[in-house]
């Protein structure tokens, strides 16, 4: 299978596994459509920008008319929601959730759980178990590793395996690339 189906199926798997999160952790999950706080600029691996493109030009879409303001925390909300949301990266579809991921602050390795600080806000103790984390570490490397093969399969070899592209320039002209 090539890289970009890969992707798609990834996140397809991502989508699944956040929904069935999102029900398992009912009320303690606070996100909703309009809740911004975890939406800022960042850069994603070429597989996910690549995808995305192409994804928004299949349905009709110029990406390069997307509009994309400069000063917001994220240049594709608009009005509380995301222009892009459809396509959104992969980052995007698990904030919020809790996740499982490798802390090595203080050189040494351990295993924590992080989620949006809106989130688990009522009488806890919360436990936290394999079955209600998003083990987000097993996810980027499968990430990763689909992004290596895309960038392997590039004829120009622009990028590397580990480049990042800022997700705003998909609204670039296309010239500008």
């Amino acid at each position: 299978m090539n890289p970009i189906a890969r992707y798609l199926e990834l996140r397809e798997r991502i989508d699944a596994e956040s929904a069935r999160l999102t029900a398992v952790h009912g009320d303690n999950i606070v996100c909703r459509p309009g809740c911004t706080g975890c939406c800022v600029n960042f850069t994603v691996f070429p597989v996910e920008f690549f995808t995305i493109l192409r994804e928004m030009e299949r349905d009709g879409l110029k990406p390069h008319e997307t509009p994309f303001d400069t000063a917001a925390t994220c240049g594709f909300l608009h009005e509380g929601l995301c222009r892009i949301y459809r396509y959104r990266p992969i980052i995007c579809r698990t904030h919020g959730l809790p996740i499982l991921y490798l802390d090595d602050a203080g050189g040494t390795l351990k295993w924590e759980v992080s989620f949006c600080e809106l989130n688990f806000t009522g009488p806890g103790p919360f436990e936290f178990t394999d079955d209600t984390l998003l083990d987000i570490e097993a996810l980027n490397t499968e990430l990763y590793l689909i992004n290596r093969d895309l960038v392997a399969s590039l004829h120009d070899k622009k990028y590397h395996e580990n480049s990042r592209i800022e997700l705003k320039d998909i609204c670039q002209k296309p010239e500008e690339k």
